[in-house]
């Protein structure tokens, strides 16, 4: 039995307030007859239902606490109670920001029994959000009905087809929206799939792509904590087969315009061990290593590797090239299981690039990475000097990803943020480099102490953290010299920080980690905040503006930001300029006064260090003195019209006089950048009501009807 300490009268009573809502069943939520349009886009939740207040009855699915977010967000997936495993549309996600009342998910098993209040969404909503339809509970909106937990769901059995079909023109399977959406949230089985790709480019995380016999498509994913390799995960190879794989499918669109690189079509998802049975397998390849981080050009380099098989390893060999093109295989020698084999030295600034490839008894070949098949190489490159920043940083593949993962290194470098009044973090950058010279040196005590302009060698392991390359588990950090000139910040277009596309690694990945300055590429000519919320889009907020030279472009720039500090986000919370008065608290406490970026707000300085997280590169300013902004709220930026508001704060009307006396639109934002009300009004005095707004802070933009700003203010609703 499983045991509750809530007692019933504190889950009785905040029910009874919504006691009148019906219960909606999720299949009426999920599904719809409008649902499916041919740019396989159009298909989140029921439109009569989006952004209602709804309240379900079901199943819990996946147990609380397995999702793979290490901060406050939970999710589980429940089943409608009148639901069986084929049901269509049967199944939703119930995802939070924090911990739920008066029953927190992530105490629930897999059987319970729970009502759920709450608001229903789009994850991700826009043309970047993948189409899963989610609950998002209100305050004290989970109960749970029953104490002992039922049985628990059963997954249904489904052709890998009925969900997605062959690679698109991505190499990204494409959905099959018609047979699929119905099994969105739904815990299924896909049997007899052969390993078609690994992708291990995120440290701990393995995602695998498999396909079936009609080669059919479909990504094994890692939404819950069982599929890291902390958890006990063993990785398959290319070639491996499973007799069966369990998990929950989430629904991703396909093909969406600006988006199609990065949608998957639709995913499962195991939770448990249990959900993976292997067939036959080819030989296994792990914990290949080089003996030497940094080699020199007199080094020549053994490789080494783990190889077993079910049956017997009939064959191992190791294959280099030095062109990138044409590659020169060398047999192994084996020491029990592990096998090793000579890469000669090579002329100094040499890229080495090699896999390894090995048989078993029955000829079933592992090739790791797979090569062959258009997977990036490992690499190193032959440096006189040693280990370097930019030997860690430099890439030749468009992933990112450096040629040094899980090698431990020892480099030095000039300290360009630290802890203390500042970014919060530590950066180091090698004197004298253009591109790829600097990087996050992340955690630990060893580090906390060090300075801007410090000289350091650092002893540390290098891990790919979603993209971004880092030194972490720091064992060892030494000043060599204080004081030292800190490297100029590259001064650079925010243009080119637009976008991280197909082609950054060249465009912008190698100013990953540096001083980098933004400045207009027209001299003498200031930078201006085109966009307060560069993700307001996508009906999101992550506490990102952008910088551009056009005030009229909110598209072109450079994201910013700055204020907010969890497990997954690390800027600034001594930079005043943030784009919400949520970022005073939410995600760490400010050190500083905050402002309200405006969007037309001339910038007359920006600089900080350029990271890379979610897709984009953005500047991370380390304090106040990193940025200078000159907040235009009356005047207009290419003349001198202006405008004024009053009262301000504000109850159920707004005044507004504007001095031009022609036509003028007006439009209000809320904090989250989201439009909530635009009118026309005519002449200088105009009165708006504004009685269905919130108390909050607004932002209120006046613009010709050319859209030409004529200036932006903060308004206070305060009723």
């Amino acid at each position: 039995m499983k045991l509750r300490l809530a007692l019933f009268s504190s889950l009785f009573l905040p029910f009874m307030a919504w006691a009148q809502l019906p219960i909606v069943p999720i299949q009426n939520i999920q599904g719809w007859a409008g649902q499916f349009q041919p740019d396989s886009c159009n298909d989140g939740p029921n439109p009569v239902y989006l952004n209602d207040t709804v309240r379900v009855k079901g199943v819990v699915i996946t147990p609380g606490g397995l999702n793979e977010t290490t901060g406050s967000t939970r999710w589980i997936w429940i089943r409608d109670v009148t639901a069986t495993a084929s049901t269509p549309f049967g199944n939703i996600t119930v995802r939070a920001s924090g911990i739920t009342s008066p029953t927190d998910i992530n105490t629930l098993i897999a059987g319970d029994t729970i009502e759920v209040i709450g608001t229903v969404s789009e994850f991700n909503q826009g043309s970047n959000g993948n189409g899963e339809t989610q609950l998002n509970p209100i305050p004290n909106g989970v109960f749970i009905i029953s104490e002992d937990a039922g049985p628990a769901p059963l997954p249904v059995l489904v052709g890998v087809g009925e969900l997605n079909g062959n690679l698109n023109v991505n190499n990204q399977p494409s959905n099959n929206i018609l047979t699929g959406e119905k099994y969105e949230g739904n815990f299924v089985e896909i049997q007899n799939v052969t390993v078609v790709s690994v992708d291990l480019n995120v440290a701990d995380r393995c995602r695998i792509l498999v396909k079936d016999a009609n080669n059919n498509h479909i990504w094994i994913y890692d939404r819950f904590k069982t599929q890291r390799i902390s958890a006990g995960f063993v990785p398959p190879n290319v070639g491996d087969s499973y007799t069966s794989v369990k998990g929950i499918i989430e629904g991703w669109k396909n093909i969406c315009a600006g988006t199609a690189a990065t949608n998957r079509g639709y995913n499962m998802n195991p939770f448990s061990l249990t959900h993976y049975v292997k067939g036959a397998s080819s030989p296994a390849i792990g914990n290949i290593k080089k003996s030497k981080s940094c080699p020199l050009p007199a080094d020549a380099i053994n490789i080494s590797a783990d190889v077993t098989d079910d049956g017997s390893v009939s064959s191992v060999e190791f294959l280099y090239s030095t062109n990138g093109t044409s590659y020169t295989p060398v047999n192994a020698t084996a020491l029990g299981t592990r096998y090793s084999a000579q890469i000669p030295a090579q002329a100094n600034g040499t890229t080495v690039r090699y896999y390894v490839r090995a048989k078993d008894n029955l000829n079933n070949t592992t090739v790791q990475p797979n090569v062959p098949g258009n997977i990036n190489p490992l690499f190193y490159v032959v440096n006189s000097d040693g280990c370097t920043i930019k030997d860690i940083q430099f890439t030749p593949f468009t992933n990112g990803r450096s040629g040094y993962v899980g090698d431990t290194v020892v480099v030095q470098g000039i300290v360009t943020s630290q802890v203390n009044g500042n970014l919060g973090y530590v950066h180091m950058q090698q004197p004298g480099l253009t591109s790829w010279g600097g990087i996050w040196v992340n955690g630990g005590t060893l580090i906390s102490g060090l300075s801007i302009g410090d000289q350091v060698n650092i002893t540390g392991v290098v891990e790919e953290s979603f993209g971004l390359t880092r030194i972490s588990n720091i064992t060892n950090s030494a000043v060599v010299a204080s004081g030292q000139p800190v490297p100029a910040p590259l001064e650079l277009d925010p243009a080119l920080f637009t976008t991280y596309s197909a082609t950054g690694a060249s465009q912008n990945e190698q100013y990953e980690g540096m001083l980098v300055k933004l400045k207009n590429p027209v001299a003498g000519q200031n930078l201006f905040v085109v966009d307060s919320n560069a993700d307001a889009a996508t009906n999101r907020n992550n506490g990102e503006y952008r910088i551009g030279a056009d005030v009229n472009d909110p598209n072109t720039g450079c994201r910013v930001l700055a204020g907010r500090q969890n497990s997954n986000t690390f800027s600034s919370l001594n930079v005043r300029y943030v784009n919400s008065p949520r970022w005073f608290t939410q995600d760490g406490q400010m050190n500083v006064p905050a402002e309200i970026v405006l969007p037309g707000s001339e910038v007359t300085f920006i600089q900080g260090v350029m990271t890379y997280s979610f897709g984009n590169m953005k500047l991370l300013p380390r304090n106040d003195l990193d940025i200078t902004l000159l907040i235009l709220s009356t005047r207009e930026l290419t003349g001198n019209n202006q405008f004024g508001l009053f009262p301000n704060p504000a109850k159920e009307t707004l005044h507004i006089k504007i001095e031009a006396s022609s036509t003028s639109n007006v439009e209000i934002f809320n904090a989250k950048g989201q439009k909530v009300l635009s009118t026309t009004v005519n002449g200088k005095d105009n009165t708006i009501a504004i009685d269905k707004l919130v108390n909050g802070l607004y932002q209120v933009r006046v613009s010709e009807p050319s859209k030409k700003l004529i200036g932006v203010r903060n308004l206070l609703i305060q009723k």
